[in-house]
């Protein structure tokens, strides 16, 4: 059987910039990986849609300034898959390329590295990464992140430059893990998570999963581990991706965890490794007569204070800490064409620091259009020991329709509070399209009662 498991989420560079003042947004996006098999989660833009990677060799310069240090650059550019090992390693032949010799154990002060693997990749197949990893080992070469810009000189001989500013993502990060000699500059960023069945990502929590998917994806979880200490990583570098589910974006590792994982051996080694600590929240109940409950998974039809809706549950998480759960309900909107979508959340706050005083801001985006949403309330049920929060916003029908359209859009939700860490949790779409045909209908249909009316 093959399976894949995909190295990608969705990126949080635009939600940062947009974000920084603080606010819970719902995103449009979608995420990648290779569909079948176990993937690692994937960045912005369908894995399906994204190139296989490719080789390109260059030599560095130009040689009046790196000298006799001058590197022989691969540029190893897009999505890993099955065949990319193979085809790497014909690369290599091709180029008549040269191993180092002696480098089969990890010793990056004594080695020169024959060649340098520039990566920029947003992941892909599990299995395909970790011999593309080994691949790299066994041939001494070095890795590093960044992506390869060719240059003429004046006498017209080319030439490359690595450029650092680049994304070594999900299984990107094992692949880095390969070379004798490994550095991640400044600009470059490592970003990591979970795997998952490449063909459940689109809305994990919803999809089902037999037994046989659990052995596949344990499997490939034993594998990136004995992967890591074979390449002389620290354990931790699992850890840190374990912890980041398919509705979270990839967690971009600092620049302690590059050191403490072994990903940038340019720098020294911290003294300490420091241990991670998660716990599982509580699971959150809704007996409140106001709500519609909302069992099941995926978006379902509900009636909610006597009218039809739309409605979704979702847990809460932040890096796989579940910290509370909410619930999202599409109504119909008080003038044509439009929908009211309302927010509500039950937290009970992470382990080690308990509830936020309150959730600050709200906006939503959805194809790459941002509107406020309006906080109703955010304050804490002493009772319960729980945090609810109430917030809602008028939305275009066109925006909605993008949801439900043949190739759907999916929301991603932010939120910000004080006390608390941001959360970003992508939301799937199964069953909305589907409910959503004959919920818009219903909203018609009262729209012209109400015309008829006056």
């Amino acid at each position: 059987m093959s399976r894949s498991l995909s190295g990608k989420l969705f990126s949080s560079r635009l939600f940062s910039s947009r974000f920084a003042s603080g606010c819970l947004v719902l995103a449009v996006s979608s995420i990648a990986g290779i569909a079948g098999t176990p993937v690692a989660p994937d960045a912005p833009g369908a894995a399906n849609d994204a190139a296989p990677m490719r080789f390109v060799l260059v030599a560095e310069g130009p040689a009046e300034t790196c000298g006799t240090k001058c590197r022989t650059l691969i540029a190893a550019t897009g999505m890993i898959t099955a065949d990319t090992p193979r085809q790497f390693l014909a690369f290599v032949r091709d180029n008549a390329l040269q191993a180092a010799q002696g480098t089969r154990a990890l010793t990056p002060a004594g080695v020169q590295a024959a060649s340098t693997v520039v990566l920029e990749s947003d992941g892909g197949s599990v299995l395909g990464a970790l011999d593309l990893g080994r691949a790299i080992r066994r041939l001494g070469f070095a890795t590093t992140v960044g992506h390869v810009v060719e240059h003429r000189g004046r006498n017209g001989t080319k030439y490359g430059e690595a450029v650092s500013r680049a994304d070594c993502q999900s299984m990107c990060t094992f692949v880095l893990l390969g070379g004798v000699q490994r550095e991640v500059p400044p600009e470059a960023r490592v970003l990591v998570h979970q795997i998952w069945l490449g063909d459940r990502r689109e809305d994990a929590v919803a999809a089902n999963y037999s037994a046989e998917d659990l052995v596949v994806v344990q499997r490939d979880i034993g594998s990136i581990m004995q992967y890591t200490v074979e390449m002389g990583g620290d354990i931790e570098l699992v850890t840190l991706s374990l912890k980041v589910p398919p509705w979270e974006p990839m967690r971009a590792l600092t620049r302690e965890e590059l050191r403490r994982t072994r990903l940038d051996l340019a720098a020294e080694m911290a003294a300490v490794s420091t241990a991670s600590r998660t716990a599982a929240g509580p699971s959150v109940a809704d007996d409140d007569a106001q709500w519609a409950p909302i069992n099941g998974r995926g978006w379902i039809a509900v009636t909610r204070a006597g009218q039809p809706a739309l409605a979704r549950t979702h847990p809460l998480t932040f890096e796989g800490e579940r910290i509370g759960s909410f619930d999202l309900y599409l109504a119909c909107g008080t003038a044509p064409e439009t929908f009211a979508l309302t927010y509500r959340e039950i937290r009970t706050g992470p382990a080690d620091r308990g509830l936020p005083r309150s959730i600050t801001q709200v906006a939503l985006m959805i194809d790459d259009q941002l509107q406020a949403l309006k906080i109703a309330s955010s304050e804490k049920r002493t009772r319960r020991g729980e945090m609810e929060s109430v917030a809602s916003a008028v939305l275009p029908a066109r925006l909605v329709r993008a949801l439900a359209s043949d190739t759907p859009a999916s929301m991603t939700l932010e939120t910000d509070s004080i006390g608390n860490p941001r959360t970003m949790i992508r939301v799937g779409n199964a069953g909305f399209g589907r409910g959503f045909r004959e919920f818009e209908k219903g909203c018609r249909y009262r729209g012209d009662t109400r015309a008829q009316a006056q």
